[in-house]
């Protein structure tokens, strides 16, 4: 007589045991590879931002304006920031043609919105201006219905332009940001490709190469939760840290703490969520749609006074960020790249006029590599590390 002999539970034990060795394996490498794909989207929608940028110099023989662009105060807009007048260049005409919409007083609609982030059309997705790797791009509120009401517009970024390493704002002194229109009191930062209408510029201004300058980076959007206080200093900014061209750096990266985490539970305090970081793509403000080539990738930013900030690259890529620079090509830049003298301030010049470098009056002393690339017209040798 012939038994059916089966497996022993022993025998069953081993077979589960080595699966799920085998998965333990397997899944990190299915995890490196779907990292390294939303890694690679990311690039290419920063060499997407890159090309906009060309094909609008091309066609405008300069580089879009930070703050107060000729086209926006054309159509009476107010706070539209670069990225208004790029969308054309990113395959999203309809959506230009609704933010350039001239502004008319009084009117009902988004007609009477002169600010491009509070109009209906403001509130949309973009696929081009979302890092697939930051997790707050799923935090997107979607459009209501229009009523015929404005309400705050929302659109998600995740990338930024960079204004180089002397941090300071378009505004002079005081004047209030919401309602200005005086292109005169904009602040020339002079080490940028990013600038104020008065002082924008081309090609021409970028001395030292267009493959040394950083265009943009990646930002992760702020995450909006629990009042925005304390948390991960990559996604939040600290409020009351005196940010500026003569203020000293490294008072903001000590607020560095670990596992991403401010060193002060309490220290990360703007509760405004629709102002926050790359919450509002149409802006100009710098917490939104800027950053500075000062403190190293994937360190704290900081802000006073609403005018005032240091915002740093971020990405939840291990070791760094994709950059693109002016030539159009996207690098990763490393969050040990070289920068120096963080302890130290450039000398004060006056509130309304940044000194043009942030070297010693004898150019003892830089930034360091970070910092130089982030300058179009400095006179550095710096290449990419």
């Amino acid at each position: 007589m012939r038994l059916n002999r089966g497996f022993t539970l022993v025998e069953l034990l081993v077979v589960i045991a080595i699966i799920g060795v085998l998965i333990a394996l397997l899944l990190p490498a299915v995890q490196a590879a779907r990292e390294a794909a939303r890694r690679m989207q990311c690039s290419n929608n920063l060499k997407q931002i890159g090309l906009a940028i060309h094909n609008f110099h091309d066609v405008h023989n300069r580089f879009p304006a930070s703050s107060y662009d000729p086209i926006c105060q054309a159509a009476g807009l107010t706070r539209a920031g670069a990225n208004v007048v790029l969308t054309p260049f990113i395959e999203q005409s309809a959506l230009y043609s609704e933010l350039i919409q001239p502004y008319v007083a009084g009117a009902a609609g988004d007609a009477g919105a002169s600010q491009p982030s509070i109009r209906f059309a403001a509130q949309v997705k973009i696929a081009a201006f979302l890092c697939p790797s930051d997790n707050n791009v799923s935090l997107f509120p979607q459009p209501q219905p229009f009523t015929g009401t404005i309400t705050t517009g929302q659109c998600f970024i995740s990338y930024r332009g960079s204004r180089a390493d002397l941090a300071c704002s378009d505004f002079s002194n005081d004047t209030n940001m919401a309602t200005s229109v005086k292109p005169n009191e904009a602040l020339p930062v002079s080490r940028s490709w990013l600038r104020a209408a008065r002082y924008s510029g081309g090609f021409e201004l970028v001395t030292d190469g267009t493959s040394n300058s950083v265009a943009y980076s990646e930002g992760i959007i702020s995450d909006g939760y629990g009042g925005n206080t304390g948390g991960n200093y990559k996604m939040k900014i600290a409020s009351g840290v005196l940010a500026h061209y003569n203020r000293v750096p490294q008072t903001c990266l000590n607020l560095k703490g670990s596992g991403n985490m401010f060193k002060s539970p309490t220290q990360a305090t703007l509760t405004d969520l629709t102002h926050n970081l790359g919450r509002r793509a149409w802006d100009y403000n710098g917490h939104q749609t800027q950053f500075h080539t000062l403190l190293p990738p994937n360190s704290p930013s900081c802000h006073w006074a609403w005018r005032y900030v240091w915002v740093s690259a971020s990405s939840n890529h291990t070791g760094g960020v994709n950059t693109s620079f002016l030539d159009g090509s996207v690098h990763f830049i490393s969050d040990t790249i070289h920068t120096a003298n963080l302890h130290r301030l450039v000398t004060w010049q006056s509130n309304d006029a940044p000194p043009p470098s942030p070297y010693d009056s004898d150019g003892t002393f830089s930034y360091g590599v970070w910092s130089e690339l982030g300058s179009i017209n400095g006179g550095e040798a710096t290449a990419l590390p």
